[in-house]
């Protein structure tokens, strides 16, 4: 089919309209299969925040569509992804995540086998969950700064690519070993590993070389903003290149 005349700007779940942005690329051929990727923000950015220093529009070694989903907000305005008192196995927004792949599937040329999903903070978090909840979708998750609270069981498998500052003040570094743990036992990973690219933010591998579903852990360095504040919770430059590109290498 060809591309809709209009780039979706919303998905309908439960009689709310939930705004999204999506970046189709130029020269979209809708009979060529495009990976998606879903990219989650924070607790207090906004999507169209994200999506400019996230970075990773333009990045893809392959034809790729990015979807940016806006949060709800709760009583004190902040950004969430859930209800209060929602069970881990089933977050209020992990429903937003099915309608928003049903949308793009329905709309676009779309490979069900390289869907993946991105997050920061919060996003990260929510990302981390939605990575058990749905690995049976999911190729491959990417999160920076995000904490490790997850459903008990998994739908399967999914490479992963773990980025965390451990000055970080915001959300320990204790979640992010914690969350490496569970990914290592969701994919059947021994604990051991190698060094692996990017060197640039100390990455390394659990899972052999060609391994289908790797995890990366990736304890980056970089404590202050260009403008010199320390803010080690940041999203560094150069990070949205390198999960578009760890996207790429995976089959």
């Amino acid at each position: 089919m060809p591309a809709p005349a209009t780039v979706p700007d919303h998905v309908a779940l439960d009689g709310t309209a939930r705004g999204m942005i999506v970046a189709v690329p130029d020269g979209y051929r809708p009979d060529r299969p495009h990976s998606l990727v879903v990219a989650f923000h924070g607790r207090t950015n906004s999507n169209a925040e994200v999506r400019r220093y996230f970075g990773l529009e333009g990045q893809a070694g392959e034809p790729a569509i990015i979807v940016y989903p806006a949060s709800l907000k709760d009583a004190r305005g902040l950004n969430v992804w859930s209800d209060p008192g929602d069970p881990p196995d089933r977050l209020r927004d992990f429903r937003l995540f099915d309608a928003v792949l049903e949308s793009m599937a329905a709309s676009y040329c779309i490979d069900m086998g390289r869907v993946f999903v991105v997050g920061h903070s919060l996003g990260g978090s929510f990302a981390n969950s939605l990575a058990c909840a749905r690995g049976g979708v999911i190729r491959g998750l990417a999160s920076l700064g995000g904490g490790s609270a997850r459903p008990k069981n998994c739908g399967g498998p999914v490479a992963a690519m773990v980025l965390h500052n451990p000055r970080d003040e915001q959300v320990p570094v204790s979640e992010a070993l914690r969350l490496r743990r569970a990914l290592l036992a969701q994919d059947g990973l021994p604990t051991g590993s190698e060094p692996d690219e990017p060197h640039r933010f100390n990455c390394r591998r659990y899972g052999a070389e060609g391994e289908e579903n790797p995890v990366l852990w990736c304890p980056l360095a970089d404590d202050r903003t260009r403008n010199g504040r320390f803010y080690p919770h940041q999203w560094p430059q150069g990070v949205g290149a390198t999960i578009m590109a760890f996207f790429a290498r995976l089959d």
